[in-house]
């Protein structure tokens, strides 16, 4: 029926809403994250311009790299999450 067919037209288009609305939230999510990115490579950067004499990379530079490398790959599966309902 008419009915039927108004109530099915407006679940595809409530679905389609919350699926822009995840787009959207998926999008400033991942903003954010390179914002971030950029900032912490760009400190990294500047740590090993003052490091420029040493040859060696101190242990804190290190478990910068290694916090980084995690934060990375928890976002890489955060993303996946809310990207999965596409």
């Amino acid at each position: 029926s008419i009915g039927d067919m108004r109530l099915r037209l407006q679940a595809l288009l409530d679905g389609k809403e919350k699926q822009l609305q995840q787009a959207a939230t998926l999008g400033q999510r991942v903003l954010a994250q390179q914002i971030e990115l950029e900032e912490r490579i760009r400190q990294l950067q500047d740590m090993e311009a003052d490091k420029a004499d040493d040859d060696d990379v101190d242990d804190g530079m290190k478990e910068r790299y290694h916090e980084l490398t995690d934060t990375i790959k928890t976002w890489d599966s955060e993303n996946v999450q809310l990207s999965s309902p596409f």
